[in-house]
């Protein structure tokens, strides 16, 4: 099959063997014929002529009328005229082609999400899963409609640009750039290809491989074809190279009209400026096979590509071969695997910097026609798992493949996509395969700290701040006047905070005067330019550190747990302050309200507070050294703020609101039976 480096094409014409087209071989004579011959830009609109002059005034010329339309429909999808594709499909729709052939509601759907309306597109897909429920593809599309406005909302910062200087009206795709990043490679139909003649499958010129020369503002020069003996008069192109660039790989598909020889992989060693003469790879299980878009390892040792040949998954799948440079061969390509391959079409792989695999596929849930997706290696096997859609607007409803990346760091993210997408040259219907350069710019982080008295809010100016990466980093500042730290920026314009990290952040103790705290963050799931604020409050050392919900019953040191106070998650608090601060001694200090005598009420306040240890040794693990009971009675009421006013809750003043409002009454005796900490030791070591 000729077509197979012109990339979609083979998936129509592979896809299109239909009984329909066999069944009514006595209709359309001239139509039947330009399609056997392969012409099928001349067939569909044979075909469209031929349903536009059948007069469907009984069932049998409707019936015929119908599949005039139906052809034509296959013919112009074949050729990637969608919108010509979908006006006959909906012709055959109405006059009742679905009866005879249910395909016909799924391809008119696949040529209204190849135009961006999926709404249109999921009718149509469940109109047909009312006819044919065992389609291995069907429910793809479907929950590829129904997703399609996540992926565009969800879509990322990438600058999409056509690379107009190098696109023209006909197939431009599969960019490669060398390892210095001079020069490029691509496929074309453009009239400078090699040969004379043209392919009139669909009328344009044999594919070759061209090249240019990119200068240092990133300017190209005028592509010219690869001489002989690369570019022939048979089809070239889908190019790589192995990591040094000293080998060459590409497909060819010979013309042969007495033959149907497929395509095949080559590869040419480069011999001082130019490519020596290409040896076919033997990889093939029959001469009828197509094989081709290759992708090699940098050490040029293993080859990933795509194939038709028996034994996939469905459709086009990737294979993977070895060299073996002892025997000079190539080993027996094996299937990559239902985790990689598809009921649809898998193709156009490409190696990454980091062994990822990226390739184009059909057969998942994507936005439309191929999208691009990326697997991740299995350690050092030859193996890719857990494949995810790159996404919009990488990604389009139209056909998005071959990717490659010339620049990822701190600047940011570069390279080429192939794609008919909306912007290419061509009409909206029927648009150009071109060449689009895409930029990601780096993800601009910025962390803000803000350093606050715990108790009060207020800032703390002067308190070294550390922040340390899981990528190695390690930063010391100090909070400023307004207790404020700010990262953005180091001296050489590179970022202090990367994305796809995660950060601690410590504000050490400062002994006689304050008890840091820690915080952590991560980046790995932060795709836009973010501010990332932690408000990090320390405990001044010379006033209580309140647990404001150790709360205990009227009379009783049983520590208060019901539907609205649970004094022991307050107590947990107090543990992990101690966690992350293993060398401090906390007193605990425990009152009551004024209600009963003094006597009594110090001793149930030394009950209060050794109920409280209890709870922190016995069932948090606590060790009793660094925890010291202390009862201190009513001797030390409670102190609020009261109508923007602080205000101590002593005897008086509680007393006095037993009749005028109880329910504070009740409320303040409770806020004084409470409990508090202090630090009164850095010193504990432990055993």
């Amino acid at each position: 099959m000729k077509l197979f480096i012109k990339l979609l094409l083979l998936t129509m014409i592979l896809g299109a063997t239909n009984a329909s087209f066999a069944q009514f071989r006595r209709y359309g004579k001239e139509a039947d014929a330009l399609y056997s011959a392969g012409l099928y830009q001349a067939a569909a609109d044979a075909y469209k002529k031929a349903s536009e002059k059948t007069d469907a005034k009984t069932p049998d010329a409707r019936k015929m009328k119908a599949t005039y339309a139906y052809r034509s429909g296959e013919c112009y999808r074949m050729v990637h005229n969608f919108g010509a594709a979908e006006q006959q499909y909906e012709k055959a729709v109405k006059l009742k082609h679905f009866t005879d052939v249910p395909e016909t509601y799924f391809y008119l759907a696949e040529m209204q999400m190849a135009q961006g309306d999926h709404d249109k597109a999921l009718n149509n897909f469940k109109k047909y899963k009312q006819l044919n429920t065992g389609d291995p593809l069907l429910d793809v599309r479907i929950e590829s409609c129904e997703r399609y406005k996540e992926f565009q909302k969800n879509q990322g910062r990438h600058e999409m640009k056509p690379v107009t200087k190098l696109n023209s009206t006909v197939f431009d795709y599969g960019a490669t750039v060398d390892s210095r990043g001079t020069t490029m490679y691509f496929t074309s139909t453009r009239g400078a290809a090699t040969g004379e003649e043209l392919d009139e499958i669909i009328e344009q010129d044999y594919s070759d491989i061209f090249s240019c020369t990119i200068d240092r503002k990133g300017d190209f020069s005028e592509p010219t074809p690869l001489p002989s003996p690369i570019n022939t008069t048979a089809n070239e192109g889908s190019v790589c190279f192995d990591g040094r660039g000293k080998k060459m790989f590409f497909t060819r598909c010979v013309v042969d009209e007495a033959k149907n020889l497929g395509c095949d992989i080559y590869v040419s060693e480069k011999k001082g400026r130019s490519y020596g003469n290409p040896i076919k790879i033997d990889l093939k299980d029959h001469d009828s096979s197509n094989v081709g878009q290759p992708a090699v390892s940098k050490d040029g040792n293993t080859m990933i590509f795509a194939s038709n040949m028996a034994g996939g998954e469905g459709g086009i799948d990737l294979w993977l071969s070895t060299y073996n440079k002892r025997n000079d061969e190539w080993s027996l390509p094996v299937n990559l695997g239902p985790e990689i391959n598809t009921a649809g079409d898998d193709m156009f792989p490409t190696w990454g910097a980091n062994d990822e695999l990226f390739y184009s596929s059909n057969g998942m849930v994507g936005l439309g026609g191929l999208d691009v997706y990326k697997a991740d290696r299995r350690g050092d096997r030859n193996e890719w798992e857990n494949p995810i859609n790159l996404g919009a607007p990488l990604n389009t409803y139209s056909d998005d493949y071959h990717i490659i990346f010339t620049q990822n760091d701190d600047k940011g993210t570069k390279g080429y996509i192939s794609s008919n997408r909306a912007g290419s040259k061509g009409s909206r219907q029927n648009p150009s395969q071109d060449i689009w350069s895409f930029y990601l710019p780096p993800v601009l982080i910025g962390l803000t700290i803000e350093v606050v008295d715990q108790d009060t809010g207020d800032p703390v100016p002067d308190m070294e701040v550390r922040v340390v990466g899981s990528d190695g980093s390690n930063y010391i500042v100090m909070s400023d006047e307004n207790g404020v730290v700010t990262l953005s920026e180091k001296a050489d314009g590179t970022r202090v905070i990367a994305q796809g990290n995660t950060y601690s952040i410590e504000v050490p103790d400062v002994r006689g005067k304050w008890l840091g705290t820690n915080s952590k963050f991560s980046t790995v799931e932060i795709y836009r330019p973010t501010n990332v604020v932690r408000r990090l409050g320390v405990l001044d050392i010379d006033k209580p550190i309140r647990l404001p919900e150790v709360q205990y019953p009227l009379g009783s040191a049983q520590l208060l747990v019901d539907d609205k106070v649970n004094s022991k998650d307050s107590l947990n608090y107090l543990y992990d302050l101690m966690m992350d601060h293993p060398n401090i001694v906390i007193q605990l200090l425990s009152h009551t309200d004024c209600r009963g005598s003094d006597r009594a009420n110090m001793t149930l306040s030394q009950k209060r507070a050794e109920s409280c240890v209890n709870y922190l040794v016995n069932e948090k693990g606590l060790p009793r050294e660094r925890l010291v009971p202390k009862g201190l009675g009513e001797t030390t009421p409670a102190t609020i703020k009261i109508n923007g006013s602080m205000r101590t809750l002593d005897c008086d003043f509680i007393t006095g609101l037993e009749n005028s409002n109880p329910q504070k009454f009740k409320e303040y005796h409770q806020k004084n039976r409470r409990t508090e900490g202090k630090v009164i030791s850095f010193e504990y070591v432990g055993n």
